[in-house]
């Protein structure tokens, strides 16, 4: 009798202690966010460049020279900071991508790019017989800063089959953008040693006081690692350049050499936390539970 006493109490606080551990949340199981948030990137920048550029050169009656002119990017780096808003909006759907949109959030940020590189000019002389008998090597750099404002449209494509809160984790990010770069630094704008006898004519990037904007292009792998963080490594590059108009190319002109930049980038979104509307421990399951409750009462 003892015995079914002791297991009536005890069979209750048993049950009730399982079913707690059972139900237990853990991390941000119950976390609930808006559609807005903070994005931040940071990355180096690097630049395609132009084929070297090679001439002949007169140096007397007699001897001949040849020039060789080569660039070379190196590495700089940018940093952004800015907001990111998911529309709440269904857009328009595209069937063949599945559940994808025309667009699915939009960004903007305020940032610093620096854009760095090296032009070499060789010049060989050469005498009658074609015979080198003096040369000569010559260095110019390239180093702009700019401070930037831009904005971007995005279009999601998912895959894999791992997901966050019923949205899949990983995804394929692609944007269209407008930059407008003011130029706040310009580095030097004649070769090193005082080198003036350039070979080739020299173009600089015009209007560098009034800035450029620019229509450029950014894919990346994004990851979600919870319903607030998102990550997506990725790379973004320039397509044309608007104003100033100079055709159908991005490139920036120094000395007598083309770069043509991109940035290799790591961003992070984190969506602002929002208080659950039944309390710090409901889900969205509870909710619409409840709501059913309601209706049905």
């Amino acid at each position: 009798m003892r015995i079914l006493v002791l297991f009536l109490i005890c069979a209750p606080l048993t049950w009730a202690q399982g079913g707690f551990e059972k139900s237990k949340k853990k991390g941000n199981d119950y976390l609930q966010v808006r559609n807005h948030g903070y994005q931040f990137s940071l990355g180096p920048t690097y630049s395609f460049v132009n084929d070297p550029l090679k001439g002949d050169l007169i140096v007397n009656q007699v001897d001949r020279g040849d020039y060789t002119i080569t660039p070379e990017a190196r590495m700089g780096f940018y940093a952004e900071f800015g907001l990111a808003h998911f529309p709440k909006w269904k857009g328009t759907p595209i069937k063949a991508l599945g559940k994808s949109r025309v667009m699915d959030y939009f960004d903007w940020g305020i940032g610093y790019r620096q854009i760095r590189g090296l032009e070499n000019t060789l010049i060989e002389n050469q005498n009658a017989l074609g015979e080198i008998y003096s040369s000569s090597s010559h260095d110019g750099k390239l180093s702009t800063g700019y401070l930037y404002g831009s904005i971007r449209a995005h279009s999601l494509i998912y895959f894999g089959k791992k997901v966050v809160v019923k949205v899949r984790k990983h995804f394929l990010d692609q944007s269209l953008g407008l930059n407008f770069d003011y130029n706040l630094s310009r580095g030097p704008m004649t070769y090193n040693n005082n080198f003036t006898a350039y070979p080739a004519p020299q173009l600089f990037q015009p209007n560098l006081s009034r800035g450029m904007l620019q229509l450029n292009y950014q894919i990346g792998i994004g990851i979600r690692l919870n319903k607030a963080w998102i990550l997506i490594p990725g790379i973004s590059i320039p397509l044309v350049t608007m104003y100033p108009w100079e055709g159908f190319n991005a490139k920036i002109h120094w000395y007598s050499s083309t770069y043509w930049p991109f940035q290799a980038q790591f961003k992070v979104i984190k969506l602002f936390e929002a208080e659950p509307k039944c309390g710090i421990y409901s889900t969205p399951e509870d909710r619409e539970m409840e709501k059913q409750y309601r209706m049905d009462n």
